[in-house]
């Protein structure tokens, strides 16, 4: 026969029931939150891709998209798609193209320039191999550098965000420059292996670990 049921039981549970229904809220709570910065997450990569389809316009989706992570991770901004079309909006189109498309173009001569000469063959060949290589290491560093100078200082001078970028991927060569090439090369190969990713989040995932090396990078030399 079950216990019969008194007043001091029944005080007895009412804690038991309040804490266990304040858990389900907490957890419910986590998980509403974890939806949302997938959805979040899945629509601003849906957005970076649509708007980068003219490829004219990559540089200032990449800016628009880094302004967007900054205030999401970092302002705890969650409307995350609407800050990107602000910042698109807000940003010149031709000087932003300029500051973020000449690490860009850099980084592909770099990577033709490693390609063609990578078999090798007479000494100069080697000689414009090792200057690709380079030249695209110091591009694909600088890069993560760029965008994150230009979405915190918009209203710096181009030739001195290229400038300060150069100087932070040279003093940081040994600690960010090689997590920027695993990054950048890993999704490209990550790409190629299932084009797919690239609709459920593999760009917006680069960027967005591209930000925080570069952030890091930033810290150590004193300037976040």
């Amino acid at each position: 026969m079950s216990a019969p049921s008194t007043p001091a039981n029944r005080a007895g549970a009412r804690p038991k029931q309040a804490a266990r229904a304040t858990l389900a809220r907490l957890v419910q709570g986590r998980v509403i939150a974890a939806l949302g910065s997938v959805f979040n997450f899945l629509a601003l990569n849906l957005a970076v891709l649509i708007v980068s389809i003219p490829v004219v316009t990559v540089p200032v989706a990449l800016v628009a998209v880094t302004v967007a992570l900054d205030r999401w991770r970092g302002d705890g901004e969650d409307r995350v798609v609407r800050e990107f079309f602000v910042a698109l909006r807000s940003r010149p189109f031709w000087p932003t193209t300029l500051v973020a498309g000449v690490p860009l173009v850099v980084a592909g001569i770099g990577t033709e320039e490693v390609h063609y000469f990578a078999h090798g063959g007479e000494p100069i060949d080697w000689v414009c191999l090792g200057f690709g290589t380079a030249a695209l290491f110091i591009a694909v560093t600088a890069l993560g550098y760029v965008l994150l100078l230009v979405a915190r200082r918009p209203a710096v001078h181009v030739t001195e965000i290229w400038s300060l970028s150069v100087r932070l991927a040279v003093s940081n060569f040994l600690a960010t420059g090689p997590l920027f090439t695993v990054e950048v090369v890993g999704a490209a190969l990550v790409a190629l292996v299932d084009p797919s990713l690239l609709i459920i989040g593999l760009p917006l995932a680069l960027l967005f670990v591209m930000r925080v090396t570069a952030q890091f990078g930033l810290r150590r030399l004193g300037l976040n």
